[in-house]
């Protein structure tokens, strides 16, 4: 703002020597616009300062890799296009607690996109801090409390493991009931009052002088586990982030229920319980959510 004073106490001084040794209409002209700048630019100022708003919405279901854009609404305005707004934002990374201060300057549009950076997973706090309004000439300036903020979560995108879960490795010796008639285990147990005709098994029965029964069984699942370190290195970070989704997907679609272990460094270890994608995704949004210990960074250091 000082250079465009500057700027323009020169043009000032120029209007008015040239005023000086050419008095005719056209340097009356000049020296009339020169002196009406200030209070027009004062005026725009002014009118635009009473109208300006910010407002933040962010994408959805976005994963790493994606094209996403955070949309700024400024509101309706008749006299955007006589001004500048300038925004100053931050964008604070929710689990290592980092912060970037970026600056955006806007004239004339409504609906603004911010580009969002999605080479990491993470949840990202979007915080408008400064609305400064100027007017086209820059010699004055209004701020705007405008506080707004959003969150944009970067989903990981799985990743196949190294080694792929050995399914054999989880089944359990012992064996729980079933409603499915095919099964092929079956169970004794006396008859009880009743039970159908049909699952009657006659010849141990017959054994055993009493009435018995067949109860059809199935083999469970033993309770596997998925663990995650959490690391302050963004790519490893994101590794075993996809790593985790494939592995815990690959069980829920085997119909098998597991834990998901968070390490955190230092710390004692978070347990988060899966039996449904509903759980996996709330598992997820936690784990993107979580801070990472100071001291693991320290220790990188």
């Amino acid at each position: 703002m000082i250079k465009n004073w500057v700027l323009y106490i020169l043009a000032l001084l120029g209007g008015m020597l040239f005023f000086t040794f050419y008095q005719m209409w056209f340097a009356w002209y000049c020296l009339i616009i020169l002196l009406l700048i200030p209070p027009l630019a004062l005026l725009m100022c002014l009118l635009s300062g009473r109208s300006k708003r910010v407002r933040l919405t962010a994408p959805r279901n976005v994963k790493i890799g994606d094209h996403a854009t955070i949309t700024m609404d400024m509101g309706k305005s008749g006299i955007s296009m006589f001004s500048v707004i300038r925004i100053r934002y931050s964008v604070t990374e929710k689990m290592t607690d980092h912060v970037t201060k970026r600056k955006i300057n806007i004239h004339g549009d409504r609906l603004v996109k911010i580009p969002v950076d999605t080479s990491h997973c993470g949840a990202f706090r979007f915080d408008i801090e400064k609305v400064k309004i100027y007017d086209l000439f820059g010699l004055f300036w209004k701020r705007k409390k405008a506080k707004s903020s959003c969150e944009v979560v970067i989903q990981p995108v799985p990743q196949m493991p190294d080694v792929m879960p050995d399914m054999n490795g989880f089944k359990a010796k012992n064996l729980r009931k079933t409603q499915s008639p095919y099964s092929e285990i079956y169970d004794v147990r006396d008859y009880l009052l009743g039970d159908p005709i049909k699952n009657i098994h006659w010849k141990a029965s017959a054994k055993k002088d009493t009435l018995l029964v067949k109860e059809p069984q199935e083999e469970c699942f033993g309770h596997a586990r998925v663990f995650l370190e959490l690391e302050y290195d963004r790519d490893i970070f994101d590794r075993n982030m996809g790593e985790l989704i494939f592995t815990s997907e690959y069980f829920l679609k085997k119909e098998m229920p597991h834990k998901i272990r968070v390490l955190p460094p230092r710390r004692r270890e978070i347990a988060f319980e899966i039996q449904s994608q509903r759980d996996l995704d709330l598992a997820v949004m936690r784990i993107l959510n979580m801070k990472i210990p100071k001291e693991a960074d320290d220790e990188k250091k």
